[in-house]
C-alpha cells in the first residue's frame, strides 16, 4: 500500500512549509492561458500562533506530491486568492499570474513574426513558438501581456506554460507538432484506473468540416471551407497564405484529423506526472490504440488518492 505525501512551500513576508494538506487539485489546459491549483488546508492548521492565515495574494507557491516520501514537483506559481471559509482553500495561478500584472508594450508593426512580437514585450521566460509565425501588420493595444496573449488566442494562437527541467517555458502557436515518441504507455489493467470516458472513432465514420482563415499583411482575411458539409466544424487560423495554398493546407488538415483513434479522457495514478503536449501511448484490452498528444491534465490529491485525468488531443502516431 503506497502512502501519500505532499509538500507545499509558500514564500511571502515569511516562508512556510506544509507537509500535510487535505486536498490539492491542479488543472492545465492547452485551450486556456492559465493553469490553476487549489490547495485545501487542514481545519486545525496552526500558523505559529497567528490570528489569521498569513498568506497573501502574490506569495510564491511550490507544490510537490508523491508516494512514500518520493516527491515530484507538481506546480509552481503564485497565490491569487485565499478563501475565508473553513476549510480554507488557497487558489494559485502559474506564471501567467505575472504576465497579468506586466504592462504590454504598445507598438505597431508593418509586418512582424509571433516570436518577435512576444520578445518585444520583454518576456523573460524562455519562449517556444511553434507553427505559423508571420502575423503581418499588427498593432499591440492590450493593457497587459496576458491580455495580448488572450487577443492572439481569438486568432487561433494558443499560449500556455509548460514545465521543462523545472523551468516554466511559454509555448505559443497554432499547431504544436513535437516528437511522437511516447513519454509513457498506459495499459488496461495495469496503470489505467478508468477509461469509461474514452470513445473510439473510425476515420470512415468521421464527419469533419474545416474552416481555414488566412490573415494577410494588409489585415484582410481569406476564408475557405473544405470537408463534409454536415461535419463537425474545426476552425484553423494561419497567416499570409494565398487562397490556393490555404485550401491545400486545409485539405491536408482534414486528412490529418480524419484517422482511426480515440477521443475523451482516462484516469491514471500520480506515479509519474504528465504535462501538456506530452505524448502518451494507449493499449486497451491488449490492443495498441496509438500515440496521443495531451490536451489537458487534471491532478487530484486527497482522500480519493493521487490521480491524473488525461484528456487526449491529436493522435500523432
Amino acid at each position: 500500500m503506497f502512502r501519500l505525501c505532499a509538500k507545499v512551500e509558500i514564500k511571502g513576508e515569511r516562508s512556510w512549509s506544509l507537509n500535510f494538506v487535505t486536498a490539492v487539485e491542479i488543472t492545465r489546459d492547452t485551450e486556456k492561458l492559465t493553469a490553476e491549483a487549489k490547495i485545501t488546508l487542514p481545519k486545525k492548521l496552526k500558523w505559529n500562533g497567528a490570528a489569521e492565515i498569513p498568506v497573501r495574494r502574490g506569495d510564491s507557491v511550490r507544490i510537490s506530491l508523491g508516494y512514500d516520501g518520493k516527491l515530484q514537483l507538481a506546480f509552481v506559481g503564485w497565490v491569487r486568492d485565499v478563501g475565508f471559509k473553513t476549510p480554507i482553500v488557497i487558489t494559485c495561478e502559474d506564471d501567467m499570474f505575472q504576465l497579468k500584472q506586466m504592462p504590454a508594450v504598445k507598438k505597431a508593426y508593418r509586418s512582424v513574426s509571433l516570436e518577435t512580437l512576444l520578445k518585444d514585450q520583454g518576456i523573460t521566460h524562455r519562449l517556444n513558438v511553434m507553427g505559423e509565425q508571420s502575423l503581418g501588420a499588427y498593432r499591440v493595444t492590450a493593457d497587459t501581456v496576458a491580455s495580448l496573449l488572450g487577443k492572439l488566442s481569438e486568432q487561433g494562437i494558443r499560449s500556455f506554460f509548460r514545465y521543462e527541467d523545472g523551468e516554466a517555458v511559454l509555448y505559443s502557436g497554432v499547431i504544436f507538432e513535437r516528437d511522437a515518441t511516447p513519454a509513457q504507455v498506459f495499459k488496461t489493467g495495469l496503470n489505467i484506473i478508468s477509461d469509461d470516458s474514452l470513445e473510439q472513432k473510425k476515420a470512415e465514420n468521421m464527419r469533419l468540416r474545416v474552416k481555414a482563415v488566412s490573415l494577410l499583411p494588409n489585415n484582410k482575411k481569406i476564408k475557405i471551407e473544405v470537408g463534409d458539409a454536415d461535419g463537425e466544424l474545426r476552425t484553423l487560423h494561419t497567416y499570409n497564405k494565398t487562397e490556393s495554398k490555404l485550401k491545400a493546407w486545409a485539405e491536408q488538415e482534414v486528412k490529418r484529423l480524419k484517422r482511426d483513434g480515440l477521443s475523451g479522457s482516462f484516469t491514471t495514478f500520480g506515479h509519474r506526472l504528465l504535462d501538456l503536449l506530452d505524448n502518451i501511448g494507449l493499449i486497451i484490452d491488449g490492443i495498441p490504440m496509438g500515440v496521443y498528444q495531451i490536451n489537458k491534465v487534471t491532478i487530484t490529491y486527497g482522500d480519493g488518492g493521487f490521480r491524473q485525468e488525461i484528456d487526449l488531443g491529436l493522435r500523432v502516431a
